[in-house]
């Protein structure tokens, strides 16, 4: 095909292209709503809570004008009720706990969103009695919840266990807990966003819960990659760097798993080609492409064969029969390419969960 050297054209397809942008940008600021309506609510809870419970609490929110796409707004609102409930019931002391610890009578929550890049973070802050280590390992040996020992688990990681289903360090149920649903409301509804939760605490200092979740959930700027015939897209907010290994830099550890060894540190390598079972793919890592995703403060090497470039996709969500084989891991979703071809999108929180550093 004739290249087009006018220069007239050139001029018009940059004219084009700044109004497509102006456009695709004004139908997304259709779609995005503030969190104040979601944030507002929140103080009724706290009301009837501190009411049934015989505690005083005061709730500060700030950033509440922060936008979000309205999608995401749905699957927030549930979430956010229940950690604000499980502050007050499990976070929260009683008055006279409260001033023998020396603290102010009134309990204090703080309900913050700011905006980080790509991302929305929302922060859910109680300065109540904070996570028990020890009490929450009890918990999750009594109901065979470690999937690692002990002494490996960071401080995040334990704090972690009460989202999982059915976990709860109250002994008797009431009203508000003991029954071990609600807290894993808050991963599965974050999941199906794209989001993710941190859960940080200091005994007598409090509890802060992050979430983290995407602007948008239509349009996602991406990286495609090519394994063997097959295409997939990896979101540009995860990728650190992508990088051809040198042989001697690739290593096998103890357990028999790939490593590879960037600047002095070691990550694990995951080769989509064996993960999906992919024929026809590039084996000899010298020749293909490692790709250094990172999610949740996990990193793994994604090994591809080769990078197709950097676009901005429409996100199609995955037909039901896909999301049926609960096997499948590491997929969000799909989308369609300029020529055609269907293009899977990657789940990196996924994927770093099957090879973790």
């Amino acid at each position: 095909m004739e290249i087009i050297q006018s220069e007239n054209f050139h001029k018009a397809a940059i004219e084009l292209h700044k109004i497509t942008v102006e456009l695709q940008d004004m139908v997304m600021s259709i779609r995005m709503v503030p969190l104040s309506t979601t944030f507002v609510k929140m103080n009724r809870i706290v009301r009837d809570m501190c009411k049934k419970l015989s505690r005083e609490v005061v709730l500060d929110l700030y950033g509440e004008e922060t936008e979000v796409d309205k999608n995401i707004i749905e699957h927030i609102s549930d979430p956010l009720m229940h950690i604000i409930r499980n502050a007050i019931d499990h976070g929260i002391e009683s008055e006279q706990e409260r001033l023998s610890k020396g603290k102010e009578k009134a309990g204090r929550i703080i309900l913050e969103a700011k905006n980080v890049g790509s991302d929305v973070m929302i922060i859910i802050k109680d300065d109540g009695r904070g996570l028990d280590k020890e009490r929450i390992l009890k918990k999750a040996r009594e109901n065979d919840l470690l999937t690692k020992p002990e002494a490996e688990m960071s401080d995040r990681e334990i704090f972690k266990l009460i989202l999982l289903p059915g976990f709860s360090t109250k002994e008797s149920i009431t009203e508000f807990s003991g029954r071990g649903v609600g807290m894993d409301v808050v991963t599965k509804n974050l999941e199906e966003v794209g989001g993710t939760v941190l859960v940080d605490s200091e005994i007598d200092r409090g509890t802060t819960i992050t979430l983290k979740i995407p602007l948008t959930l239509a349009i996602v700027e991406g990286m495609n990659i090519r394994v063997g015939k097959s295409r997939y897209t990896i979101p540009i907010t995860t990728i650190s760097e992508s990088f051809r290994p040198n042989l001697k830099d690739c290593m096998m550890d103890p357990d028999n798993n790939e490593m590879v060894m960037v600047r002095g540190q070691c990550f694990p390598i995951l080769r989509l080609h064996k993960h999906y079972q992919i024929k026809n793919a590039e084996t000899d890592l010298t020749k293909g492409i490692l790709i250094m995703v990172e999610q949740d403060e996990k990193v793994i090497c994604v090994f591809a064969d080769e990078l197709l470039g950097q676009q901005q996709v429409v996100v199609k969500a995955l037909p039901n029969y896909v999301n049926a084989m609960k096997k499948v891991l590491g997929l969000a979703g799909c989308t369609l390419l300029p020529d055609g071809s269907i293009s899977l999108i990657m789940d990196i929180s996924g994927l770093t969960g099957l090879r973790v550093q």
